[in-house]
């Protein structure tokens, strides 16, 4: 993908538990110690069963549980809005926002 530049929107401070994937850092609303999590199953709709690095046993989470973002990175496929050029970029949508439009550095 080549530069140019991306507008974003800032990730709200705190998201539901269901945007959570492997890989994702949070913290609880209650307790500020950074959690990273190595797997995610469905366990009982509406819960989820985080296996998380550093702890023995996995925690359940709902949907709707508020959780505070720290790292997020997602992949995002975006096209040029001056020409059809496509790319891709990776996005720690804590730290970068939510992608809006992306200008390609050929304009």
């Amino acid at each position: 993908m080549t530069n140019g530049f991306i507008v974003t929107v800032e990730q709200t401070p705190t998201v539901h538990a269901t945007t959570l994937r492997e890989g994702d850092t949070f913290t609880l609303a209650d307790n500020g110690s950074p959690l990273t999590i190595l797997t995610r199953q469905r366990h009982l709709q509406p819960l989820w069963l985080l296996g998380l690095e550093g702890h023995d046993s996995p925690i359940t989470l709902r949907d709707d549980e508020p959780i505070r973002p720290l790292r997020m990175l997602r992949a995002f496929d975006l096209t040029c809005q001056l020409c059809t050029r496509t790319g891709r970029r990776v996005l720690d949508l804590p730290v970068h926002g939510i992608p809006q439009t992306w200008v390609c550095d050929q304009h």
